[in-house]
């Protein structure tokens, strides 16, 4: 399993790795789109993510290392 907490389900759906309208269809996304031997670090890096760098209100793009592959727009509101 995955604990999915506001910051894994906000960069789950912004990036659209695995976009979901409750915490519950997040995870069954995410257990499917991670690789088993990845899912410890992934949930810690995907935390750190929504913490630093996808921050809710003003999300920090320009520095993100992962933009070129994100489904996220600045310019409209997710």
């Amino acid at each position: 399993v995955m604990a999915v907490d506001t910051h894994i389900f906000r960069v789950s759906n912004r990036t659209k790795i695995a976009p979901g309208k409750n915490v519950d269809e997040v995870e069954q996304k995410l257990m499917r789109f991670i690789p088993k031997e990845f899912l410890l670090d992934a949930h810690h890096w995907l935390i750190l993510h929504g913490r630093y760098t996808c921050v809710a209100r003003k999300p920090k793009c320009g520095s993100c290392i992962i933009e070129d592959l994100c489904e996220y727009s600045p310019l409209k509101k997710t």
